[in-house]
Parts: C-alpha cells; sequence; structure tokens
C-alpha cells in the first residue's frame, strides 16, 4: 500500500535527524516514540541491530520497513504484517495481506504533470555534459564517501528536482 509506505517514509524521515536518509543507532533511540515503543538502550541496541540487517551501522528505509512490519508497529493507525525486502522477493510464510486496513480510492488526483518535459530536458542536457554531470555527482553523493545510494539519489531529486 503506497499511501502506508508513505507514512512509514514520514516517520523515518522523522527519526532520521540529519536528514541523511539513513538511521543511526543514536537517532533510533532517540526516535522510539514515533512507532509507540518505550525500551531500555540495551533493548534498542537490540532491536537496532535487529533491522540492521546488512550490518552497516546505519538502517536504510527498506530495513526499517521490514523491522516495522516484524515488530507490527503501528504507522498512523495502520500495521503492516509483512514486508519483502529487495533482495528477499520470497513470501512471508504468513500469507498475510501487507496493510490490515484500506484507504477510500482517491478519484481525483492532485497531480500537475505541467512543467515535467522541461525537468526532464534539464535532465538528459546535464547527462550530455561532463562538467554538469561531474557537478550533479558530486551533488549526489551527499555523504563524500564516492558512492551513491538511492537515499542520496532520492534527496538530490527532491531537492534539485521539486516539480517530481
Amino acid at each position: 500500500n503506497l499511501l502506508y509506505f508513505n507514512k512509514a517514509f514520514a516517520v523515518f524521515e522523522g527519526i532520521d535527524t540529519d536528514d541523511d536518509r539513513r538511521m543511526d543507532f543514536g537517532e533510533f533511540e532517540q526516535g522510539l516514540s514515533q512507532v509507540g515503543l518505550s525500551l531500555s538502550s540495551a533493548e534498542a541496541k537490540a532491536e537496532f541491530e535487529q533491522m540492521d540487517r546488512n550490518e552497516g551501522g546505519q538502517v536504510l528505509f527498506d530495513e526499517f520497513c521490514a523491522w516495522l512490519a516484524e515488530r507490527q508497529c503501528p504507522v498512523d493507525g495502520e500495521v503492516a504484517t509483512e514486508f519483502v525486502l529487495n533482495d528477499e522477493r520470497a513470501a512471508s510464510a504468513s500469507g498475510s495481506k501487507a496493510v490490515t486496513t484500506a484507504r477510500p480510492h482517491d478519484a481525483e488526483a492532485d497531480i500537475d504533470s505541467s512543467g515535467f518535459a522541461d525537468v526532464e530536458a534539464a535532465i538528459s542536457g546535464a547527462l550530455k555534459d561532463k562538467a554538469k554531470l561531474k557537478d550533479m555527482w558530486c551533488a549526489i553523493d551527499f555523504n563524500g564517501n564516492g558512492k551513491v545510494s538511492l537515499a542520496e539519489i532520492d534527496k538530490f531529486v527532491v531537492a534539485t528536482y521539486p516539480k517530481l
């Protein structure tokens, strides 16, 4: 359910106080109340380590969603009972639905696509110019580690091309 994941992302962003689209243990411990939990520091550390499936020391959004579903933590009154990580692709053994409540269909979406062609032209132009492409890479590589994550790309696109 896209609406549920949008709400889950809002919670994730609220916990991710340094806005790097990754959650470290300190942020997680401080933001536990946003998912309805009150844990000791040791319990929080154990939960964080369980959530950090790739053992990178930081939790990405997909790891957070999987953890929310496993813990069945409510997000704005909804509880996900299943989430499959991109690299897992297998269905949950529980066979339950991903979200237990449904929302009414929005028959008149608030989407204005005017200006999309201009954004596409700007991106295409930047991709053809090596200097612009290098500047774009440096802007996207938020943490300067020489690697670009999906979170960094998303942050760049949202900041640079708000129309999208």
